[in-house]
């Protein structure tokens, strides 16, 4: 009797421990805009859930909520809530970096990333990107410029040039709407405020109408405006005239759009409602939404330089995705397990074949260029690519009240509630007053 209870007692023992390793694990948090938004594709969500808990320690698993969706209540909630510990890790926006270092949300990876074997794989211009004051405050994952994108078939049937030029754009783009009778949209534009998109459209116009010069300098400590109010006017009269310079009544672009958000801009474009839109590498990977948009992009899709204006320089707004730990988070070490997991050699270049983006890696890359060639859009990395060098990024500088105050004087000229000129010496003003509050 007494053998038999021992038995019984060990088989408690036994049963009690594997309860406890079966059932007793952390669950990590990552909050990620693409696996919520469609920017990349389901078979590679399917792939990273299935492979992720295996990079972790120990005890740890990760959720499969990916947080509140899009990145800009992303923004919102993690400001919100990060002191909670919760997200662990978080994906976003360089723009987004800065803001929440100017709050002191997130976690220094000097010494993980400096004592990493794998440091030396990332292009050095996007580790320069997530790095404030010599601390590392992320890991690229994503790298891209905006360009044009055309409907080549569209194009060849009406023997029209693609545009080099802000002129060019609004005339060409009117003249599809009226080709078309209205079906097909020249061009379109994100515009909801606060959209992220809709501020990076502008950075890129702005760069182009600044000689590529940055919107603000640090002078002995203090964020400046070096924008003028006639640079912000030109940019503000490109939107004016997409708007409401027309051909017969037909204007570059369908005014019942305005508002539009960088969603309805990709969905927009994909079935079939734009002729022209500028966009970046990530449109790819609603390649397989429909069969639609399998043909417009793998077929009907062509690549061309943003236009630029007449007496303007090529350039676009230089995107840099950082991933990022909380740093509230009471797991740093598995945080950075699954960091580095997140932007390892194959995990990147997985994501790179099933989005289209460019890897910050440079050997994801090489894996991404022979799978694009393997699979018919080598042309498309390569058209990406070569528009590279006119990438500009950045100031470091808190991003949050810049952007709203770009996308509300946007709406202000495409509602036309104030004229371009007003509306430049509006936004112009605003930023002088974000510079001297101190809050850049």
């Amino acid at each position: 009797m007494k053998r038999r209870f021992k038995v019984l007692l060990m088989a408690s023992i036994l049963l009690a421990a594997v309860g406890i390793f079966s059932f007793g694990t952390t669950e990590l948090v990552f909050w990620n805009a693409p696996f919520n938004t469609g920017e990349v594709t389901q078979e590679y969500v399917n792939w990273w859930e299935a492979n992720v808990d295996q990079a972790l320690p120990a005890g740890f698993t990760v959720s499969h909520y990916f947080g509140p969706g899009s990145y800009t209540p992303m923004l919102n909630n993690f400001i919100l809530q990060a002191k909670t510990g919760k997200p662990d890790v978080i994906e976003g926006l360089i723009e987004n970096l800065t803001v929440y270092t100017r709050m002191n949300l997130l976690s220094s990876l000097n010494n993980w990333f400096n004592n990493w074997d794998q440091k030396d794989e990332f292009v050095k211009s996007t580790i320069d990107a997530v790095t404030i004051n010599g601390n590392i405050y992320a890991l690229p994952y994503n790298t891209n410029v905006r360009v044009l994108l055309y409907r080549k078939d569209i194009f060849a049937k009406y023997g029209l040039s693609v545009p080099k030029t802000w002129s060019e754009l609004v005339t060409t783009a009117a003249s599809i709407t009226k080709l078309t009778g209205g079906k097909i949209y020249g061009f379109n534009f994100s515009s909801a405020v606060n959209d992220p998109r809709a501020f990076q459209e502008f950075m890129s116009w702005y760069f182009q109408a600044s000689d590529k010069n940055p919107m603000f300098k640090n002078v002995n400590g203090t964020w400046v405006v070096t924008a003028t109010a006639s640079q912000l006017a030109k940019v503000l009269q490109l939107y004016h005239d997409l708007i409401y310079s027309t051909n017969d009544g037909y204007s570059a672009v369908n005014p019942q759009d305005r508002g539009d958000n960088y969603t309805q801009e990709d969905l927009g474009y994909v079935s079939g409602q734009y002729a022209m839109v500028p966009m970046g590498p990530w449109l790819w990977g609603r390649l397989n939404d429909n069969e639609l948009a399998h043909t417009i992009l793998a077929s009907d899709t062509g690549i061309a330089a943003l236009p630029i204006p007449s007496d303007g320089v090529h350039a676009s707004y230089l995107e840099v995705k950082p991933i990022m730990i909380n740093k509230f988070s009471k797991y740093q070490d598995a945080d950075w397990a699954l960091l580095k997991f997140i932007v390892s050699k194959d995990a990147m270049a997985r994501w790179a074949e099933q989005s289209g983006f460019l890897p910050a890696r440079k050997d994801s890359f090489e894996i991404y260029k022979q799978y694009a060639d393997e699979h018919g859009f080598g042309w498309w990395v390569e058209g990406f690519e070569e528009q590279m060098a006119y990438g500009v990024g950045l100031a470091p500088v808190n991003w949050a009240p810049v952007q709203k105050d770009i996308t509300t004087a946007i709406n202000m000229v495409i509602y036309n509630v104030s004229t371009v000129n007003e509306t430049a010496n509006w936004l112009y003003s605003k930023l002088n007053e974000l510079s001297s509050q101190g809050v850049l």
